[in-house]
């Protein structure tokens, strides 16, 4: 069976929402910035290059998107999905269901608590089922044993690797 790739990012370091600004306009901070540049060598490195991208269109999520499109030069597509902001991880995985077959490796840049249960889903078959601490700007790694995106399931997943800007600060 071949493997679908599948990383999964959650935004970058944001400002804290203040009185006069919505949660969904929160910007990247300075911090933010730095730890996604650290971040995507690692994503760079895959054997398998991206292909898609799949990003909640929140600002803090679409900055982390375009600092991730920029540093890795890619030029393929880009789903900005209303229904991925604040996303729970059921939602995620419905989503990932409709990626189109030809896709072998797509990045999902979203939210927590939404991606880090989707981690724990897509590898435990429970999102409950990990307690996974997922900081901002967090990146994991899994390869998914399905041959369509259509056949996405929990448990469908092993995780090859989780990274986080403090370890390769």
């Amino acid at each position: 069976m071949s493997m679908k790739m599948l990383t999964i990012i959650r935004h970058a370091k944001a400002e804290v929402a203040g009185s006069s600004q919505s949660d969904f306009d929160r910007a990247l901070t300075k911090r933010g910035t730095k730890d996604m540049r650290l971040i995507v060598p690692a994503i760079a490195s895959s054997k398998v290059p991206v292909d898609w991208i799949l990003s909640s269109p929140a600002a803090r999520t679409r900055k982390t998107t375009e600092i991730l499109q920029e540093s890795l030069g890619f030029s393929g597509t880009i789903q900005w999905e209303e229904s991925a902001y604040l996303a729970d991880a059921e939602t995620w995985l419905a989503l990932l269901s409709k990626v189109p077959p030809e896709v072998h490796h797509i990045v999902v840049v979203g939210h927590n608590p939404g991606v880090a249960n989707l981690v724990a889903g897509l590898t435990t078959g429970s999102p409950p089922r990990l307690n996974l601490h997922f900081p901002t700007a967090s990146v994991a790694n899994l390869e998914l044993e399905i041959f369509w995106w259509n056949q996405i399931r929990w448990g469908c997943g092993q995780l090859r690797w989780l990274i986080t800007p403090k370890i390769l600060r």
